[in-house]
C-alpha cells in the first residue's frame, strides 16, 4: 500500500502494527483472523550502495516484527524482475483465496480488507454470495472505485488508524534518503 502525502503530512501508515490496526477497524467485533499480506525487498538491494542495503533492512526488520505479532499471519508475494523491472505475484490471489475459503466455510460475518487495489473485487463478490459483508479500507486519492462501490463499507483510512509497531521507529526512515544532487548535475 502507497500513501501520497500533502505537503508537511506525516507519513502515518509507514510501519504500523497490523494487530492495533485490525482491531481499530473491527471495534466490538470479535477478530478471527488478521492477515498481512506482504511483498518482501527485492534481493539485489543487499547487493547496492548503503541506502539499498538500509531499505532491505529496515523492511526485513519491520517484517521480522509483524512475523512476531501475536494473532498477526504474514504472507509473502514471489518478487520477480530486476531493478526497475519488478513484478509481484500471488499476493492477489493468497488473499482471495483466503476469503473465499473462510467465508465458504462460515468463518466470519464481516471481511475488512484494507487495499486499493481492484483486484480484490472477486473475492468481495465471493464472499457476498456466501451472505457475508465486506468492507474496504482505502486510501484517499488513490485506488479503485469499483472495489468501494462493490464492498457493502468503504472507510476511508485515518491516522488514528496507524499505531507504529513497537520495536520499529518512523525516524528510522530517514536512513532511506539518497544524497540530493545538483541540479543540473556537474561534471
Amino acid at each position: 500500500m502507497r500513501h501520497r502525502r500533502k505537503a508537511g503530512e506525516k507519513f502515518w501508515n509507514k510501519a504500523y502494527c497490523p494487530k492495533i490496526l485490525a482491531e481499530k477497524l473491527a471495534g466490538n467485533r470479535t477478530l478471527v483472523f488478521i492477515g498481512f499480506y506482504c511483498a518482501p525487498p527485492p534481493g539485489y538491494l543487499q547487493t547496492g550502495d548503503d541506502v539499498d542495503k538500509n531499505r532491505y533492512a529496515l523492511a526485513m526488520r519491520y517484517y521480522g516484527l509483524v512475523e512476531k505479532t501475536k494473532g498477526v499471519t504474514v504472507y509473502y508475494a514471489t518478487v520477480n524482475g530486476t531493478r526497475g523491472n519488478l513484478q509481484e505475484k500471488n499476493l492477489d490471489s493468497k488473499m482471495t483465496a483466503h476469503v473465499v475459503k473462510m467465508a465458504a466455510t462460515n468463518q466470519f460475518d464481516t471481511a475488512i480488507v484494507v487495499s486499493n487495489d481492484a483486484d480484490y473485487v472477486p473475492a468481495a463478490e465471493a464472499a457476498q454470495e456466501f451472505g457475508k459483508k465486506v468492507e474496504v479500507v482505502y486510501f484517499a486519492g488513490q485506488g479503485s472505485m469499483e472495489l468501494r462501490q462493490k464492498c457493502n463499507i468503504a472507510r476511508k483510512a485515518k491516522p488514528k488508524f496507524f499505531v507504529e509497531i513497537e520495536g520499529y521507529r518512523a525516524s528510522d526512515f530517514h536512513y532511506l534518503k539518497r544524497p540530493s544532487l545538483p541540479f543540473p548535475p556537474t561534471k
